[in-house]
């Protein structure tokens, strides 16, 4: 018989309006099930479980508004709810009480969600792991030990492991993505200007998403966060409220597909896992009558070129971030990591900050001018399968941030680029690994990209997948 974490968040928004389920029934199931399976996942860093039990009573009283009225729903450590606790992922700064939601946790509240809890994040969220002080490494369910990635990898593992419907979500070069490829799931980074964006920085290489179990329910959370503000930076032309939704049933014209496998570092081929991802997606999308066109990566282009001048984009902000929330006499708390890049940061002065900068802004632009000649972009998520935590912990420093770059290679430039792309749960191991590849399309096309995976979904039926355990 099935249970109510077997609904899609789709269906559950669905029952919860018709009044078929009572969102106190349904927030005490997820309780229930992340009481039993979150801690040995690494999924919650703090779970607000008589909070969301009073906000669940709250929401069967009134009648139902926003789209996810009395969802249960997770959101991610790194970003501020106003009045509850929020770490950043650090030790240092734990329980921390903002005073204000970030801008897509207030449209994720607005819309209606009960909140379970904050999920696990590394320190300020520059990896792609997820390991800190605060809770156990996050896992996926689908692998003894291995690691969820990161830096979104608390909330793939909850949602992989069904204590969650959905989940909140960001990505700076890929932290998105990689978690959903590892646990199984559809994981959405949104173009520039198409949802409420964080404050610039790290070269506003930072979007925020969904990971969900299927590309409907994604494109829910996306509805459901709405349009940009009148604050906002950037911005893509307007569109209708249930946009990303409709998209979703509407499969695109034939479109030209760029297949790239070649990550662009120092090593010369994608895991032979991979490589079998892209082959079979790039079938299945032959087979829905699109034309897939083998690229080749200009010299150019190798993103191994890019990893000093993005090791000082991403130091100097995580430098200032790291000065502004520290207080000295916590600062010997910080992971060594971030020691690593305050401590290779000091170094790096104005010129050679704003040189870094536009490096990566001339590769971004050369990048999209070689991408006009496709649609769209297959290639892998990650460069293989999904490692044992701690395994890109190398030495904390120069090796680590070397090794993450190799093995996520291909997810940075949809955020150089401020391009929709997602992760798709399309392939398993042999020992039932997931392995996801990725779609990228040019800025502001997310509905094509939508479409284009709600018709993959239709014949991979990735949502059916289960980890042992379900």
């Amino acid at each position: 018989m099935s249970q109510l974490h077997d609904l899609s968040a789709e269906a559950q928004c669905a029952a919860l309006r018709s009044r078929e389920i009572s969102s106190t029934e349904l927030t005490a199931h997820y309780l229930a099930r992340i009481e039993q399976q979150g801690e040995a996942l690494g999924a919650f860093v703090n779970v607000f479980a008589e909070q969301a039990m009073d906000a669940a009573r709250q929401a069967d009283a009134r009648t139902p508004e926003g789209l996810l009225h009395g969802l249960p729903m997770p959101l991610k450590d790194l970003h501020p709810v106003a009045g509850r606790p929020t770490s950043l992922g650090s030790a240092a700064i734990a329980g921390w009480l903002p005073e204000q939601d970030g801008n897509v946790v207030a449209r994720l509240r607005q819309a209606g969600m009960v909140l379970l809890g904050k999920t696990h994040a590394p320190e300020f969220g520059p990896c792609c792991y997820t390991e800190s002080r605060l809770a156990t490494p996050a896992l996926s369910p689908y692998g003894e030990g291995l690691s969820a990635s990161g830096s979104s990898g608390g909330s793939a593992a909850a949602v992989a492991a069904g204590l969650a419907p959905m989940a909140h979500a960001s990505d700076g070069l890929g932290s998105t993505r990689t978690p959903a490829s590892n646990c199984g799931l559809v994981g959405i980074k949104p173009s520039r200007g198409r949802i409420p964006a964080v404050l610039p920085a790290w070269y506003q290489l930072g979007s925020e998403g969904p990971v969900a179990r299927s590309v409907g329910d994604a494109a829910l959370f996306l509805d459901a966060v709405g349009t940009v503000g009148p604050g906002d930076l950037w911005r893509q032309p307007g569109w209708a409220s249930d946009a990303h939704r409709a998209a979703v049933r509407i499969a695109p014209a034939p479109l030209r597909i760029g297949l790239l496998t070649d990550p662009g570092t120092d090593e010369t081929a994608a895991h032979p896992d991979c490589l079998r991802a892209c082959d079979e997606t790039a079938r299945a999308l032959e087979s829905l009558g699109h034309e897939i066109v083998p690229l080749q990566l200009p010299e150019p282009l190798r993103i191994w070129a890019l990893l000093e001048p993005l090791c000082d984009v991403i130091g100097v902000n995580l430098s200032l971030t790291a000065q502004l929330m520290v207080p000295e006499a916590k600062r010997a708390e910080l992971m060594p990591y971030t020691q690593w890049y305050l401590e290779r940061s000091s170094d790096i002065d104005a010129m050679r900050y704003a040189q870094a900068q536009q490096r990566l802004a001339a590769a971004a632009s050369a990048w999209l001018k070689w991408m006009a000649g496709v649609d769209v972009l297959l290639t892998p998520t990650s460069n293989a399968p999904a490692v044992p935590a701690g395994a890109l912990r190398l030495d904390d420093g120069w090796e680590s941030t070397q090794a993450m770059l190799r093995w996520s290679a291909f997810t940075p430039w949809a955020n150089f680029c401020g391009a929709p792309a997602m992760s798709l749960p399309v392939h398993q191991t042999l020992a039932g690994i997931p392995v996801g590849v990725q779609l990228m399309a040019m800025p502001g096309q997310d509905e094509c990209l939508l479409g284009l995976a709600g018709a993959l979904e239709q014949v991979v039926e990735w949502q059916r997948r289960h980890p042992r355990g379900w």
